[in-house]
């Protein structure tokens, strides 16, 4: 009796799915890694075939049926399972035959585990990797247009000098002035990409910083015709961060929302402690840290998933005017804060931005 308890404590606290079938192909095990996983319950399913669960083409019912006939281990790195909401989950499976003191196969198991996880770890690095590149070469760009820019400048203010009150050019010498100030905007925003980032980090309450930047908004909120609506956990504890960076990344966030509704709706900001697996913890070198996640949540259009992949790709913009550097910044900013942004969206139900980062204590 205790070795049972003991094993069945074991699989209870695996962090990977594990299913069991007979040689009928019913289901005799099935872990709460595999009811969270695969969005159903042990309840539900045990007794039942796997083929009444899963498609009969599944990769799952596929390797458990090919274990249960041969005998021999199957392993697949990427597959695809359906979840209980009906949306595809990307998996690596991998199954075992059991068999009898006699050495006949009387049962199989598979092991599942969630690559969604992994898949997001990678595209973090990817990313991070791109701006960094990028980065370097905006600097190396940006020093070498300085200096034919200054002497630009410098050549129209002595124009204008000696142009004097000559009405007739001293537009053009304007416009060429405000065009010179514009690129040297462009120039700052590159550097700002590949310049160490220098913070000064303090606590700081996050509903305060949010305060300030709807307090910003206001006036953009009221032509847009947007409510802004507050969500706050009361209990969060306070950030570690640089105020002024942050002021600029959630000030960047609201814009883009309020802009993504211009025939009006809410926005919603929401705090609390993070519940996300991948984004619940962080080691600033003196031990876990929790972290804070803040969403700005709209009522827009939404982002097709092709545009999705390529929000925080510098130079990449769905606006009629801007450089398409706003998202790519406020990823440099998170990621030097030792966070992270996440966005969700569906078309024609809004976008779901999610900033997560590290608590004072």
């Amino acid at each position: 009796m205790t070795s049972r308890l003991d094993y069945e404590a074991l699989l209870a606290g695996l962090p990977d799915a594990v299913v069991g079938v007979d040689e009928g192909l019913r289901i005799v095990l099935w872990n709460p890694a595999a009811e969270a996983l695969l969005g159903r319950s042990a309840r539900r399913v045990l007794g039942r075939t796997l083929k009444d669960v899963f498609p009969p083409d599944t990769s799952l019912v596929r390797h458990l049926t090919g274990t249960l006939t041969t005998g021999e281990s199957r392993s697949e790195s990427e597959a695809a399972l359906d979840g209980g909401d009906g949306r595809p989950i990307h998996v690596s499976v991998m199954t075992a035959p059991l068999a009898s003191r006699s050495g006949a196969v009387e049962a199989a198991v598979a092991v599942i585990r969630d690559m969604t996880r992994l898949h997001q770890l990678e595209a973090e690095v990817r990313r991070g990797e791109t701006l960094a590149a990028v980065g370097r070469m905006a600097m190396g760009l940006a020093h070498e247009i300085r200096n034919p820019l200054s002497a630009i400048r410098g050549a129209v203010q002595l124009m204008k000098r000696e142009l004097g009150d000559d009405g007739r050019f001293g537009e053009y010498t304007e416009v060429l002035l405000n065009e010179v100030n514009r690129v040297n905007r462009i120039i700052e925003m590159l550097l700002d990409l590949g310049r160490p980032v220098t913070l000064r980090l303090a606590p700081l309450n996050l509903h305060q910083l949010l305060e300030r930047v709807a307090l910003l908004s206001q006036e953009m909120a009221a032509q847009q015709g947007v409510q802004i609506v507050r969500r706050y956990d009361p209990s969060l504890p306070p950030i570690l961060v640089d105020e002024d960076r942050m002021l600029q990344v959630f000030h960047n966030l609201v814009r883009n929302a309020l802009e993504a509704m211009p025939a009006g709706g809410r926005l919603t900001l929401i705090t609390r402690l993070s519940m996300n697996p991948l984004f619940s913890k962080v080691d600033l070198g003196q031990g876990p840290r929790s972290l804070a996640e803040v969403q700005f949540v709209d009522e827009g259009q939404g982002i097709p998933e092709a545009t999705r992949a390529q929000l925080f790709t510098p130079f990449f913009t769905t606006k009629d005017r801007g450089l398409g550097l706003g998202l790519a910044l406020c990823h440099r900013i998170l990621e030097e804060h030792k966070g992270t942004i996440q966005v969700e969206s569906e078309p024609e139900r809004g976008t779901t931005v999610s900033c997560f980062l590290p608590v004072a204590r």
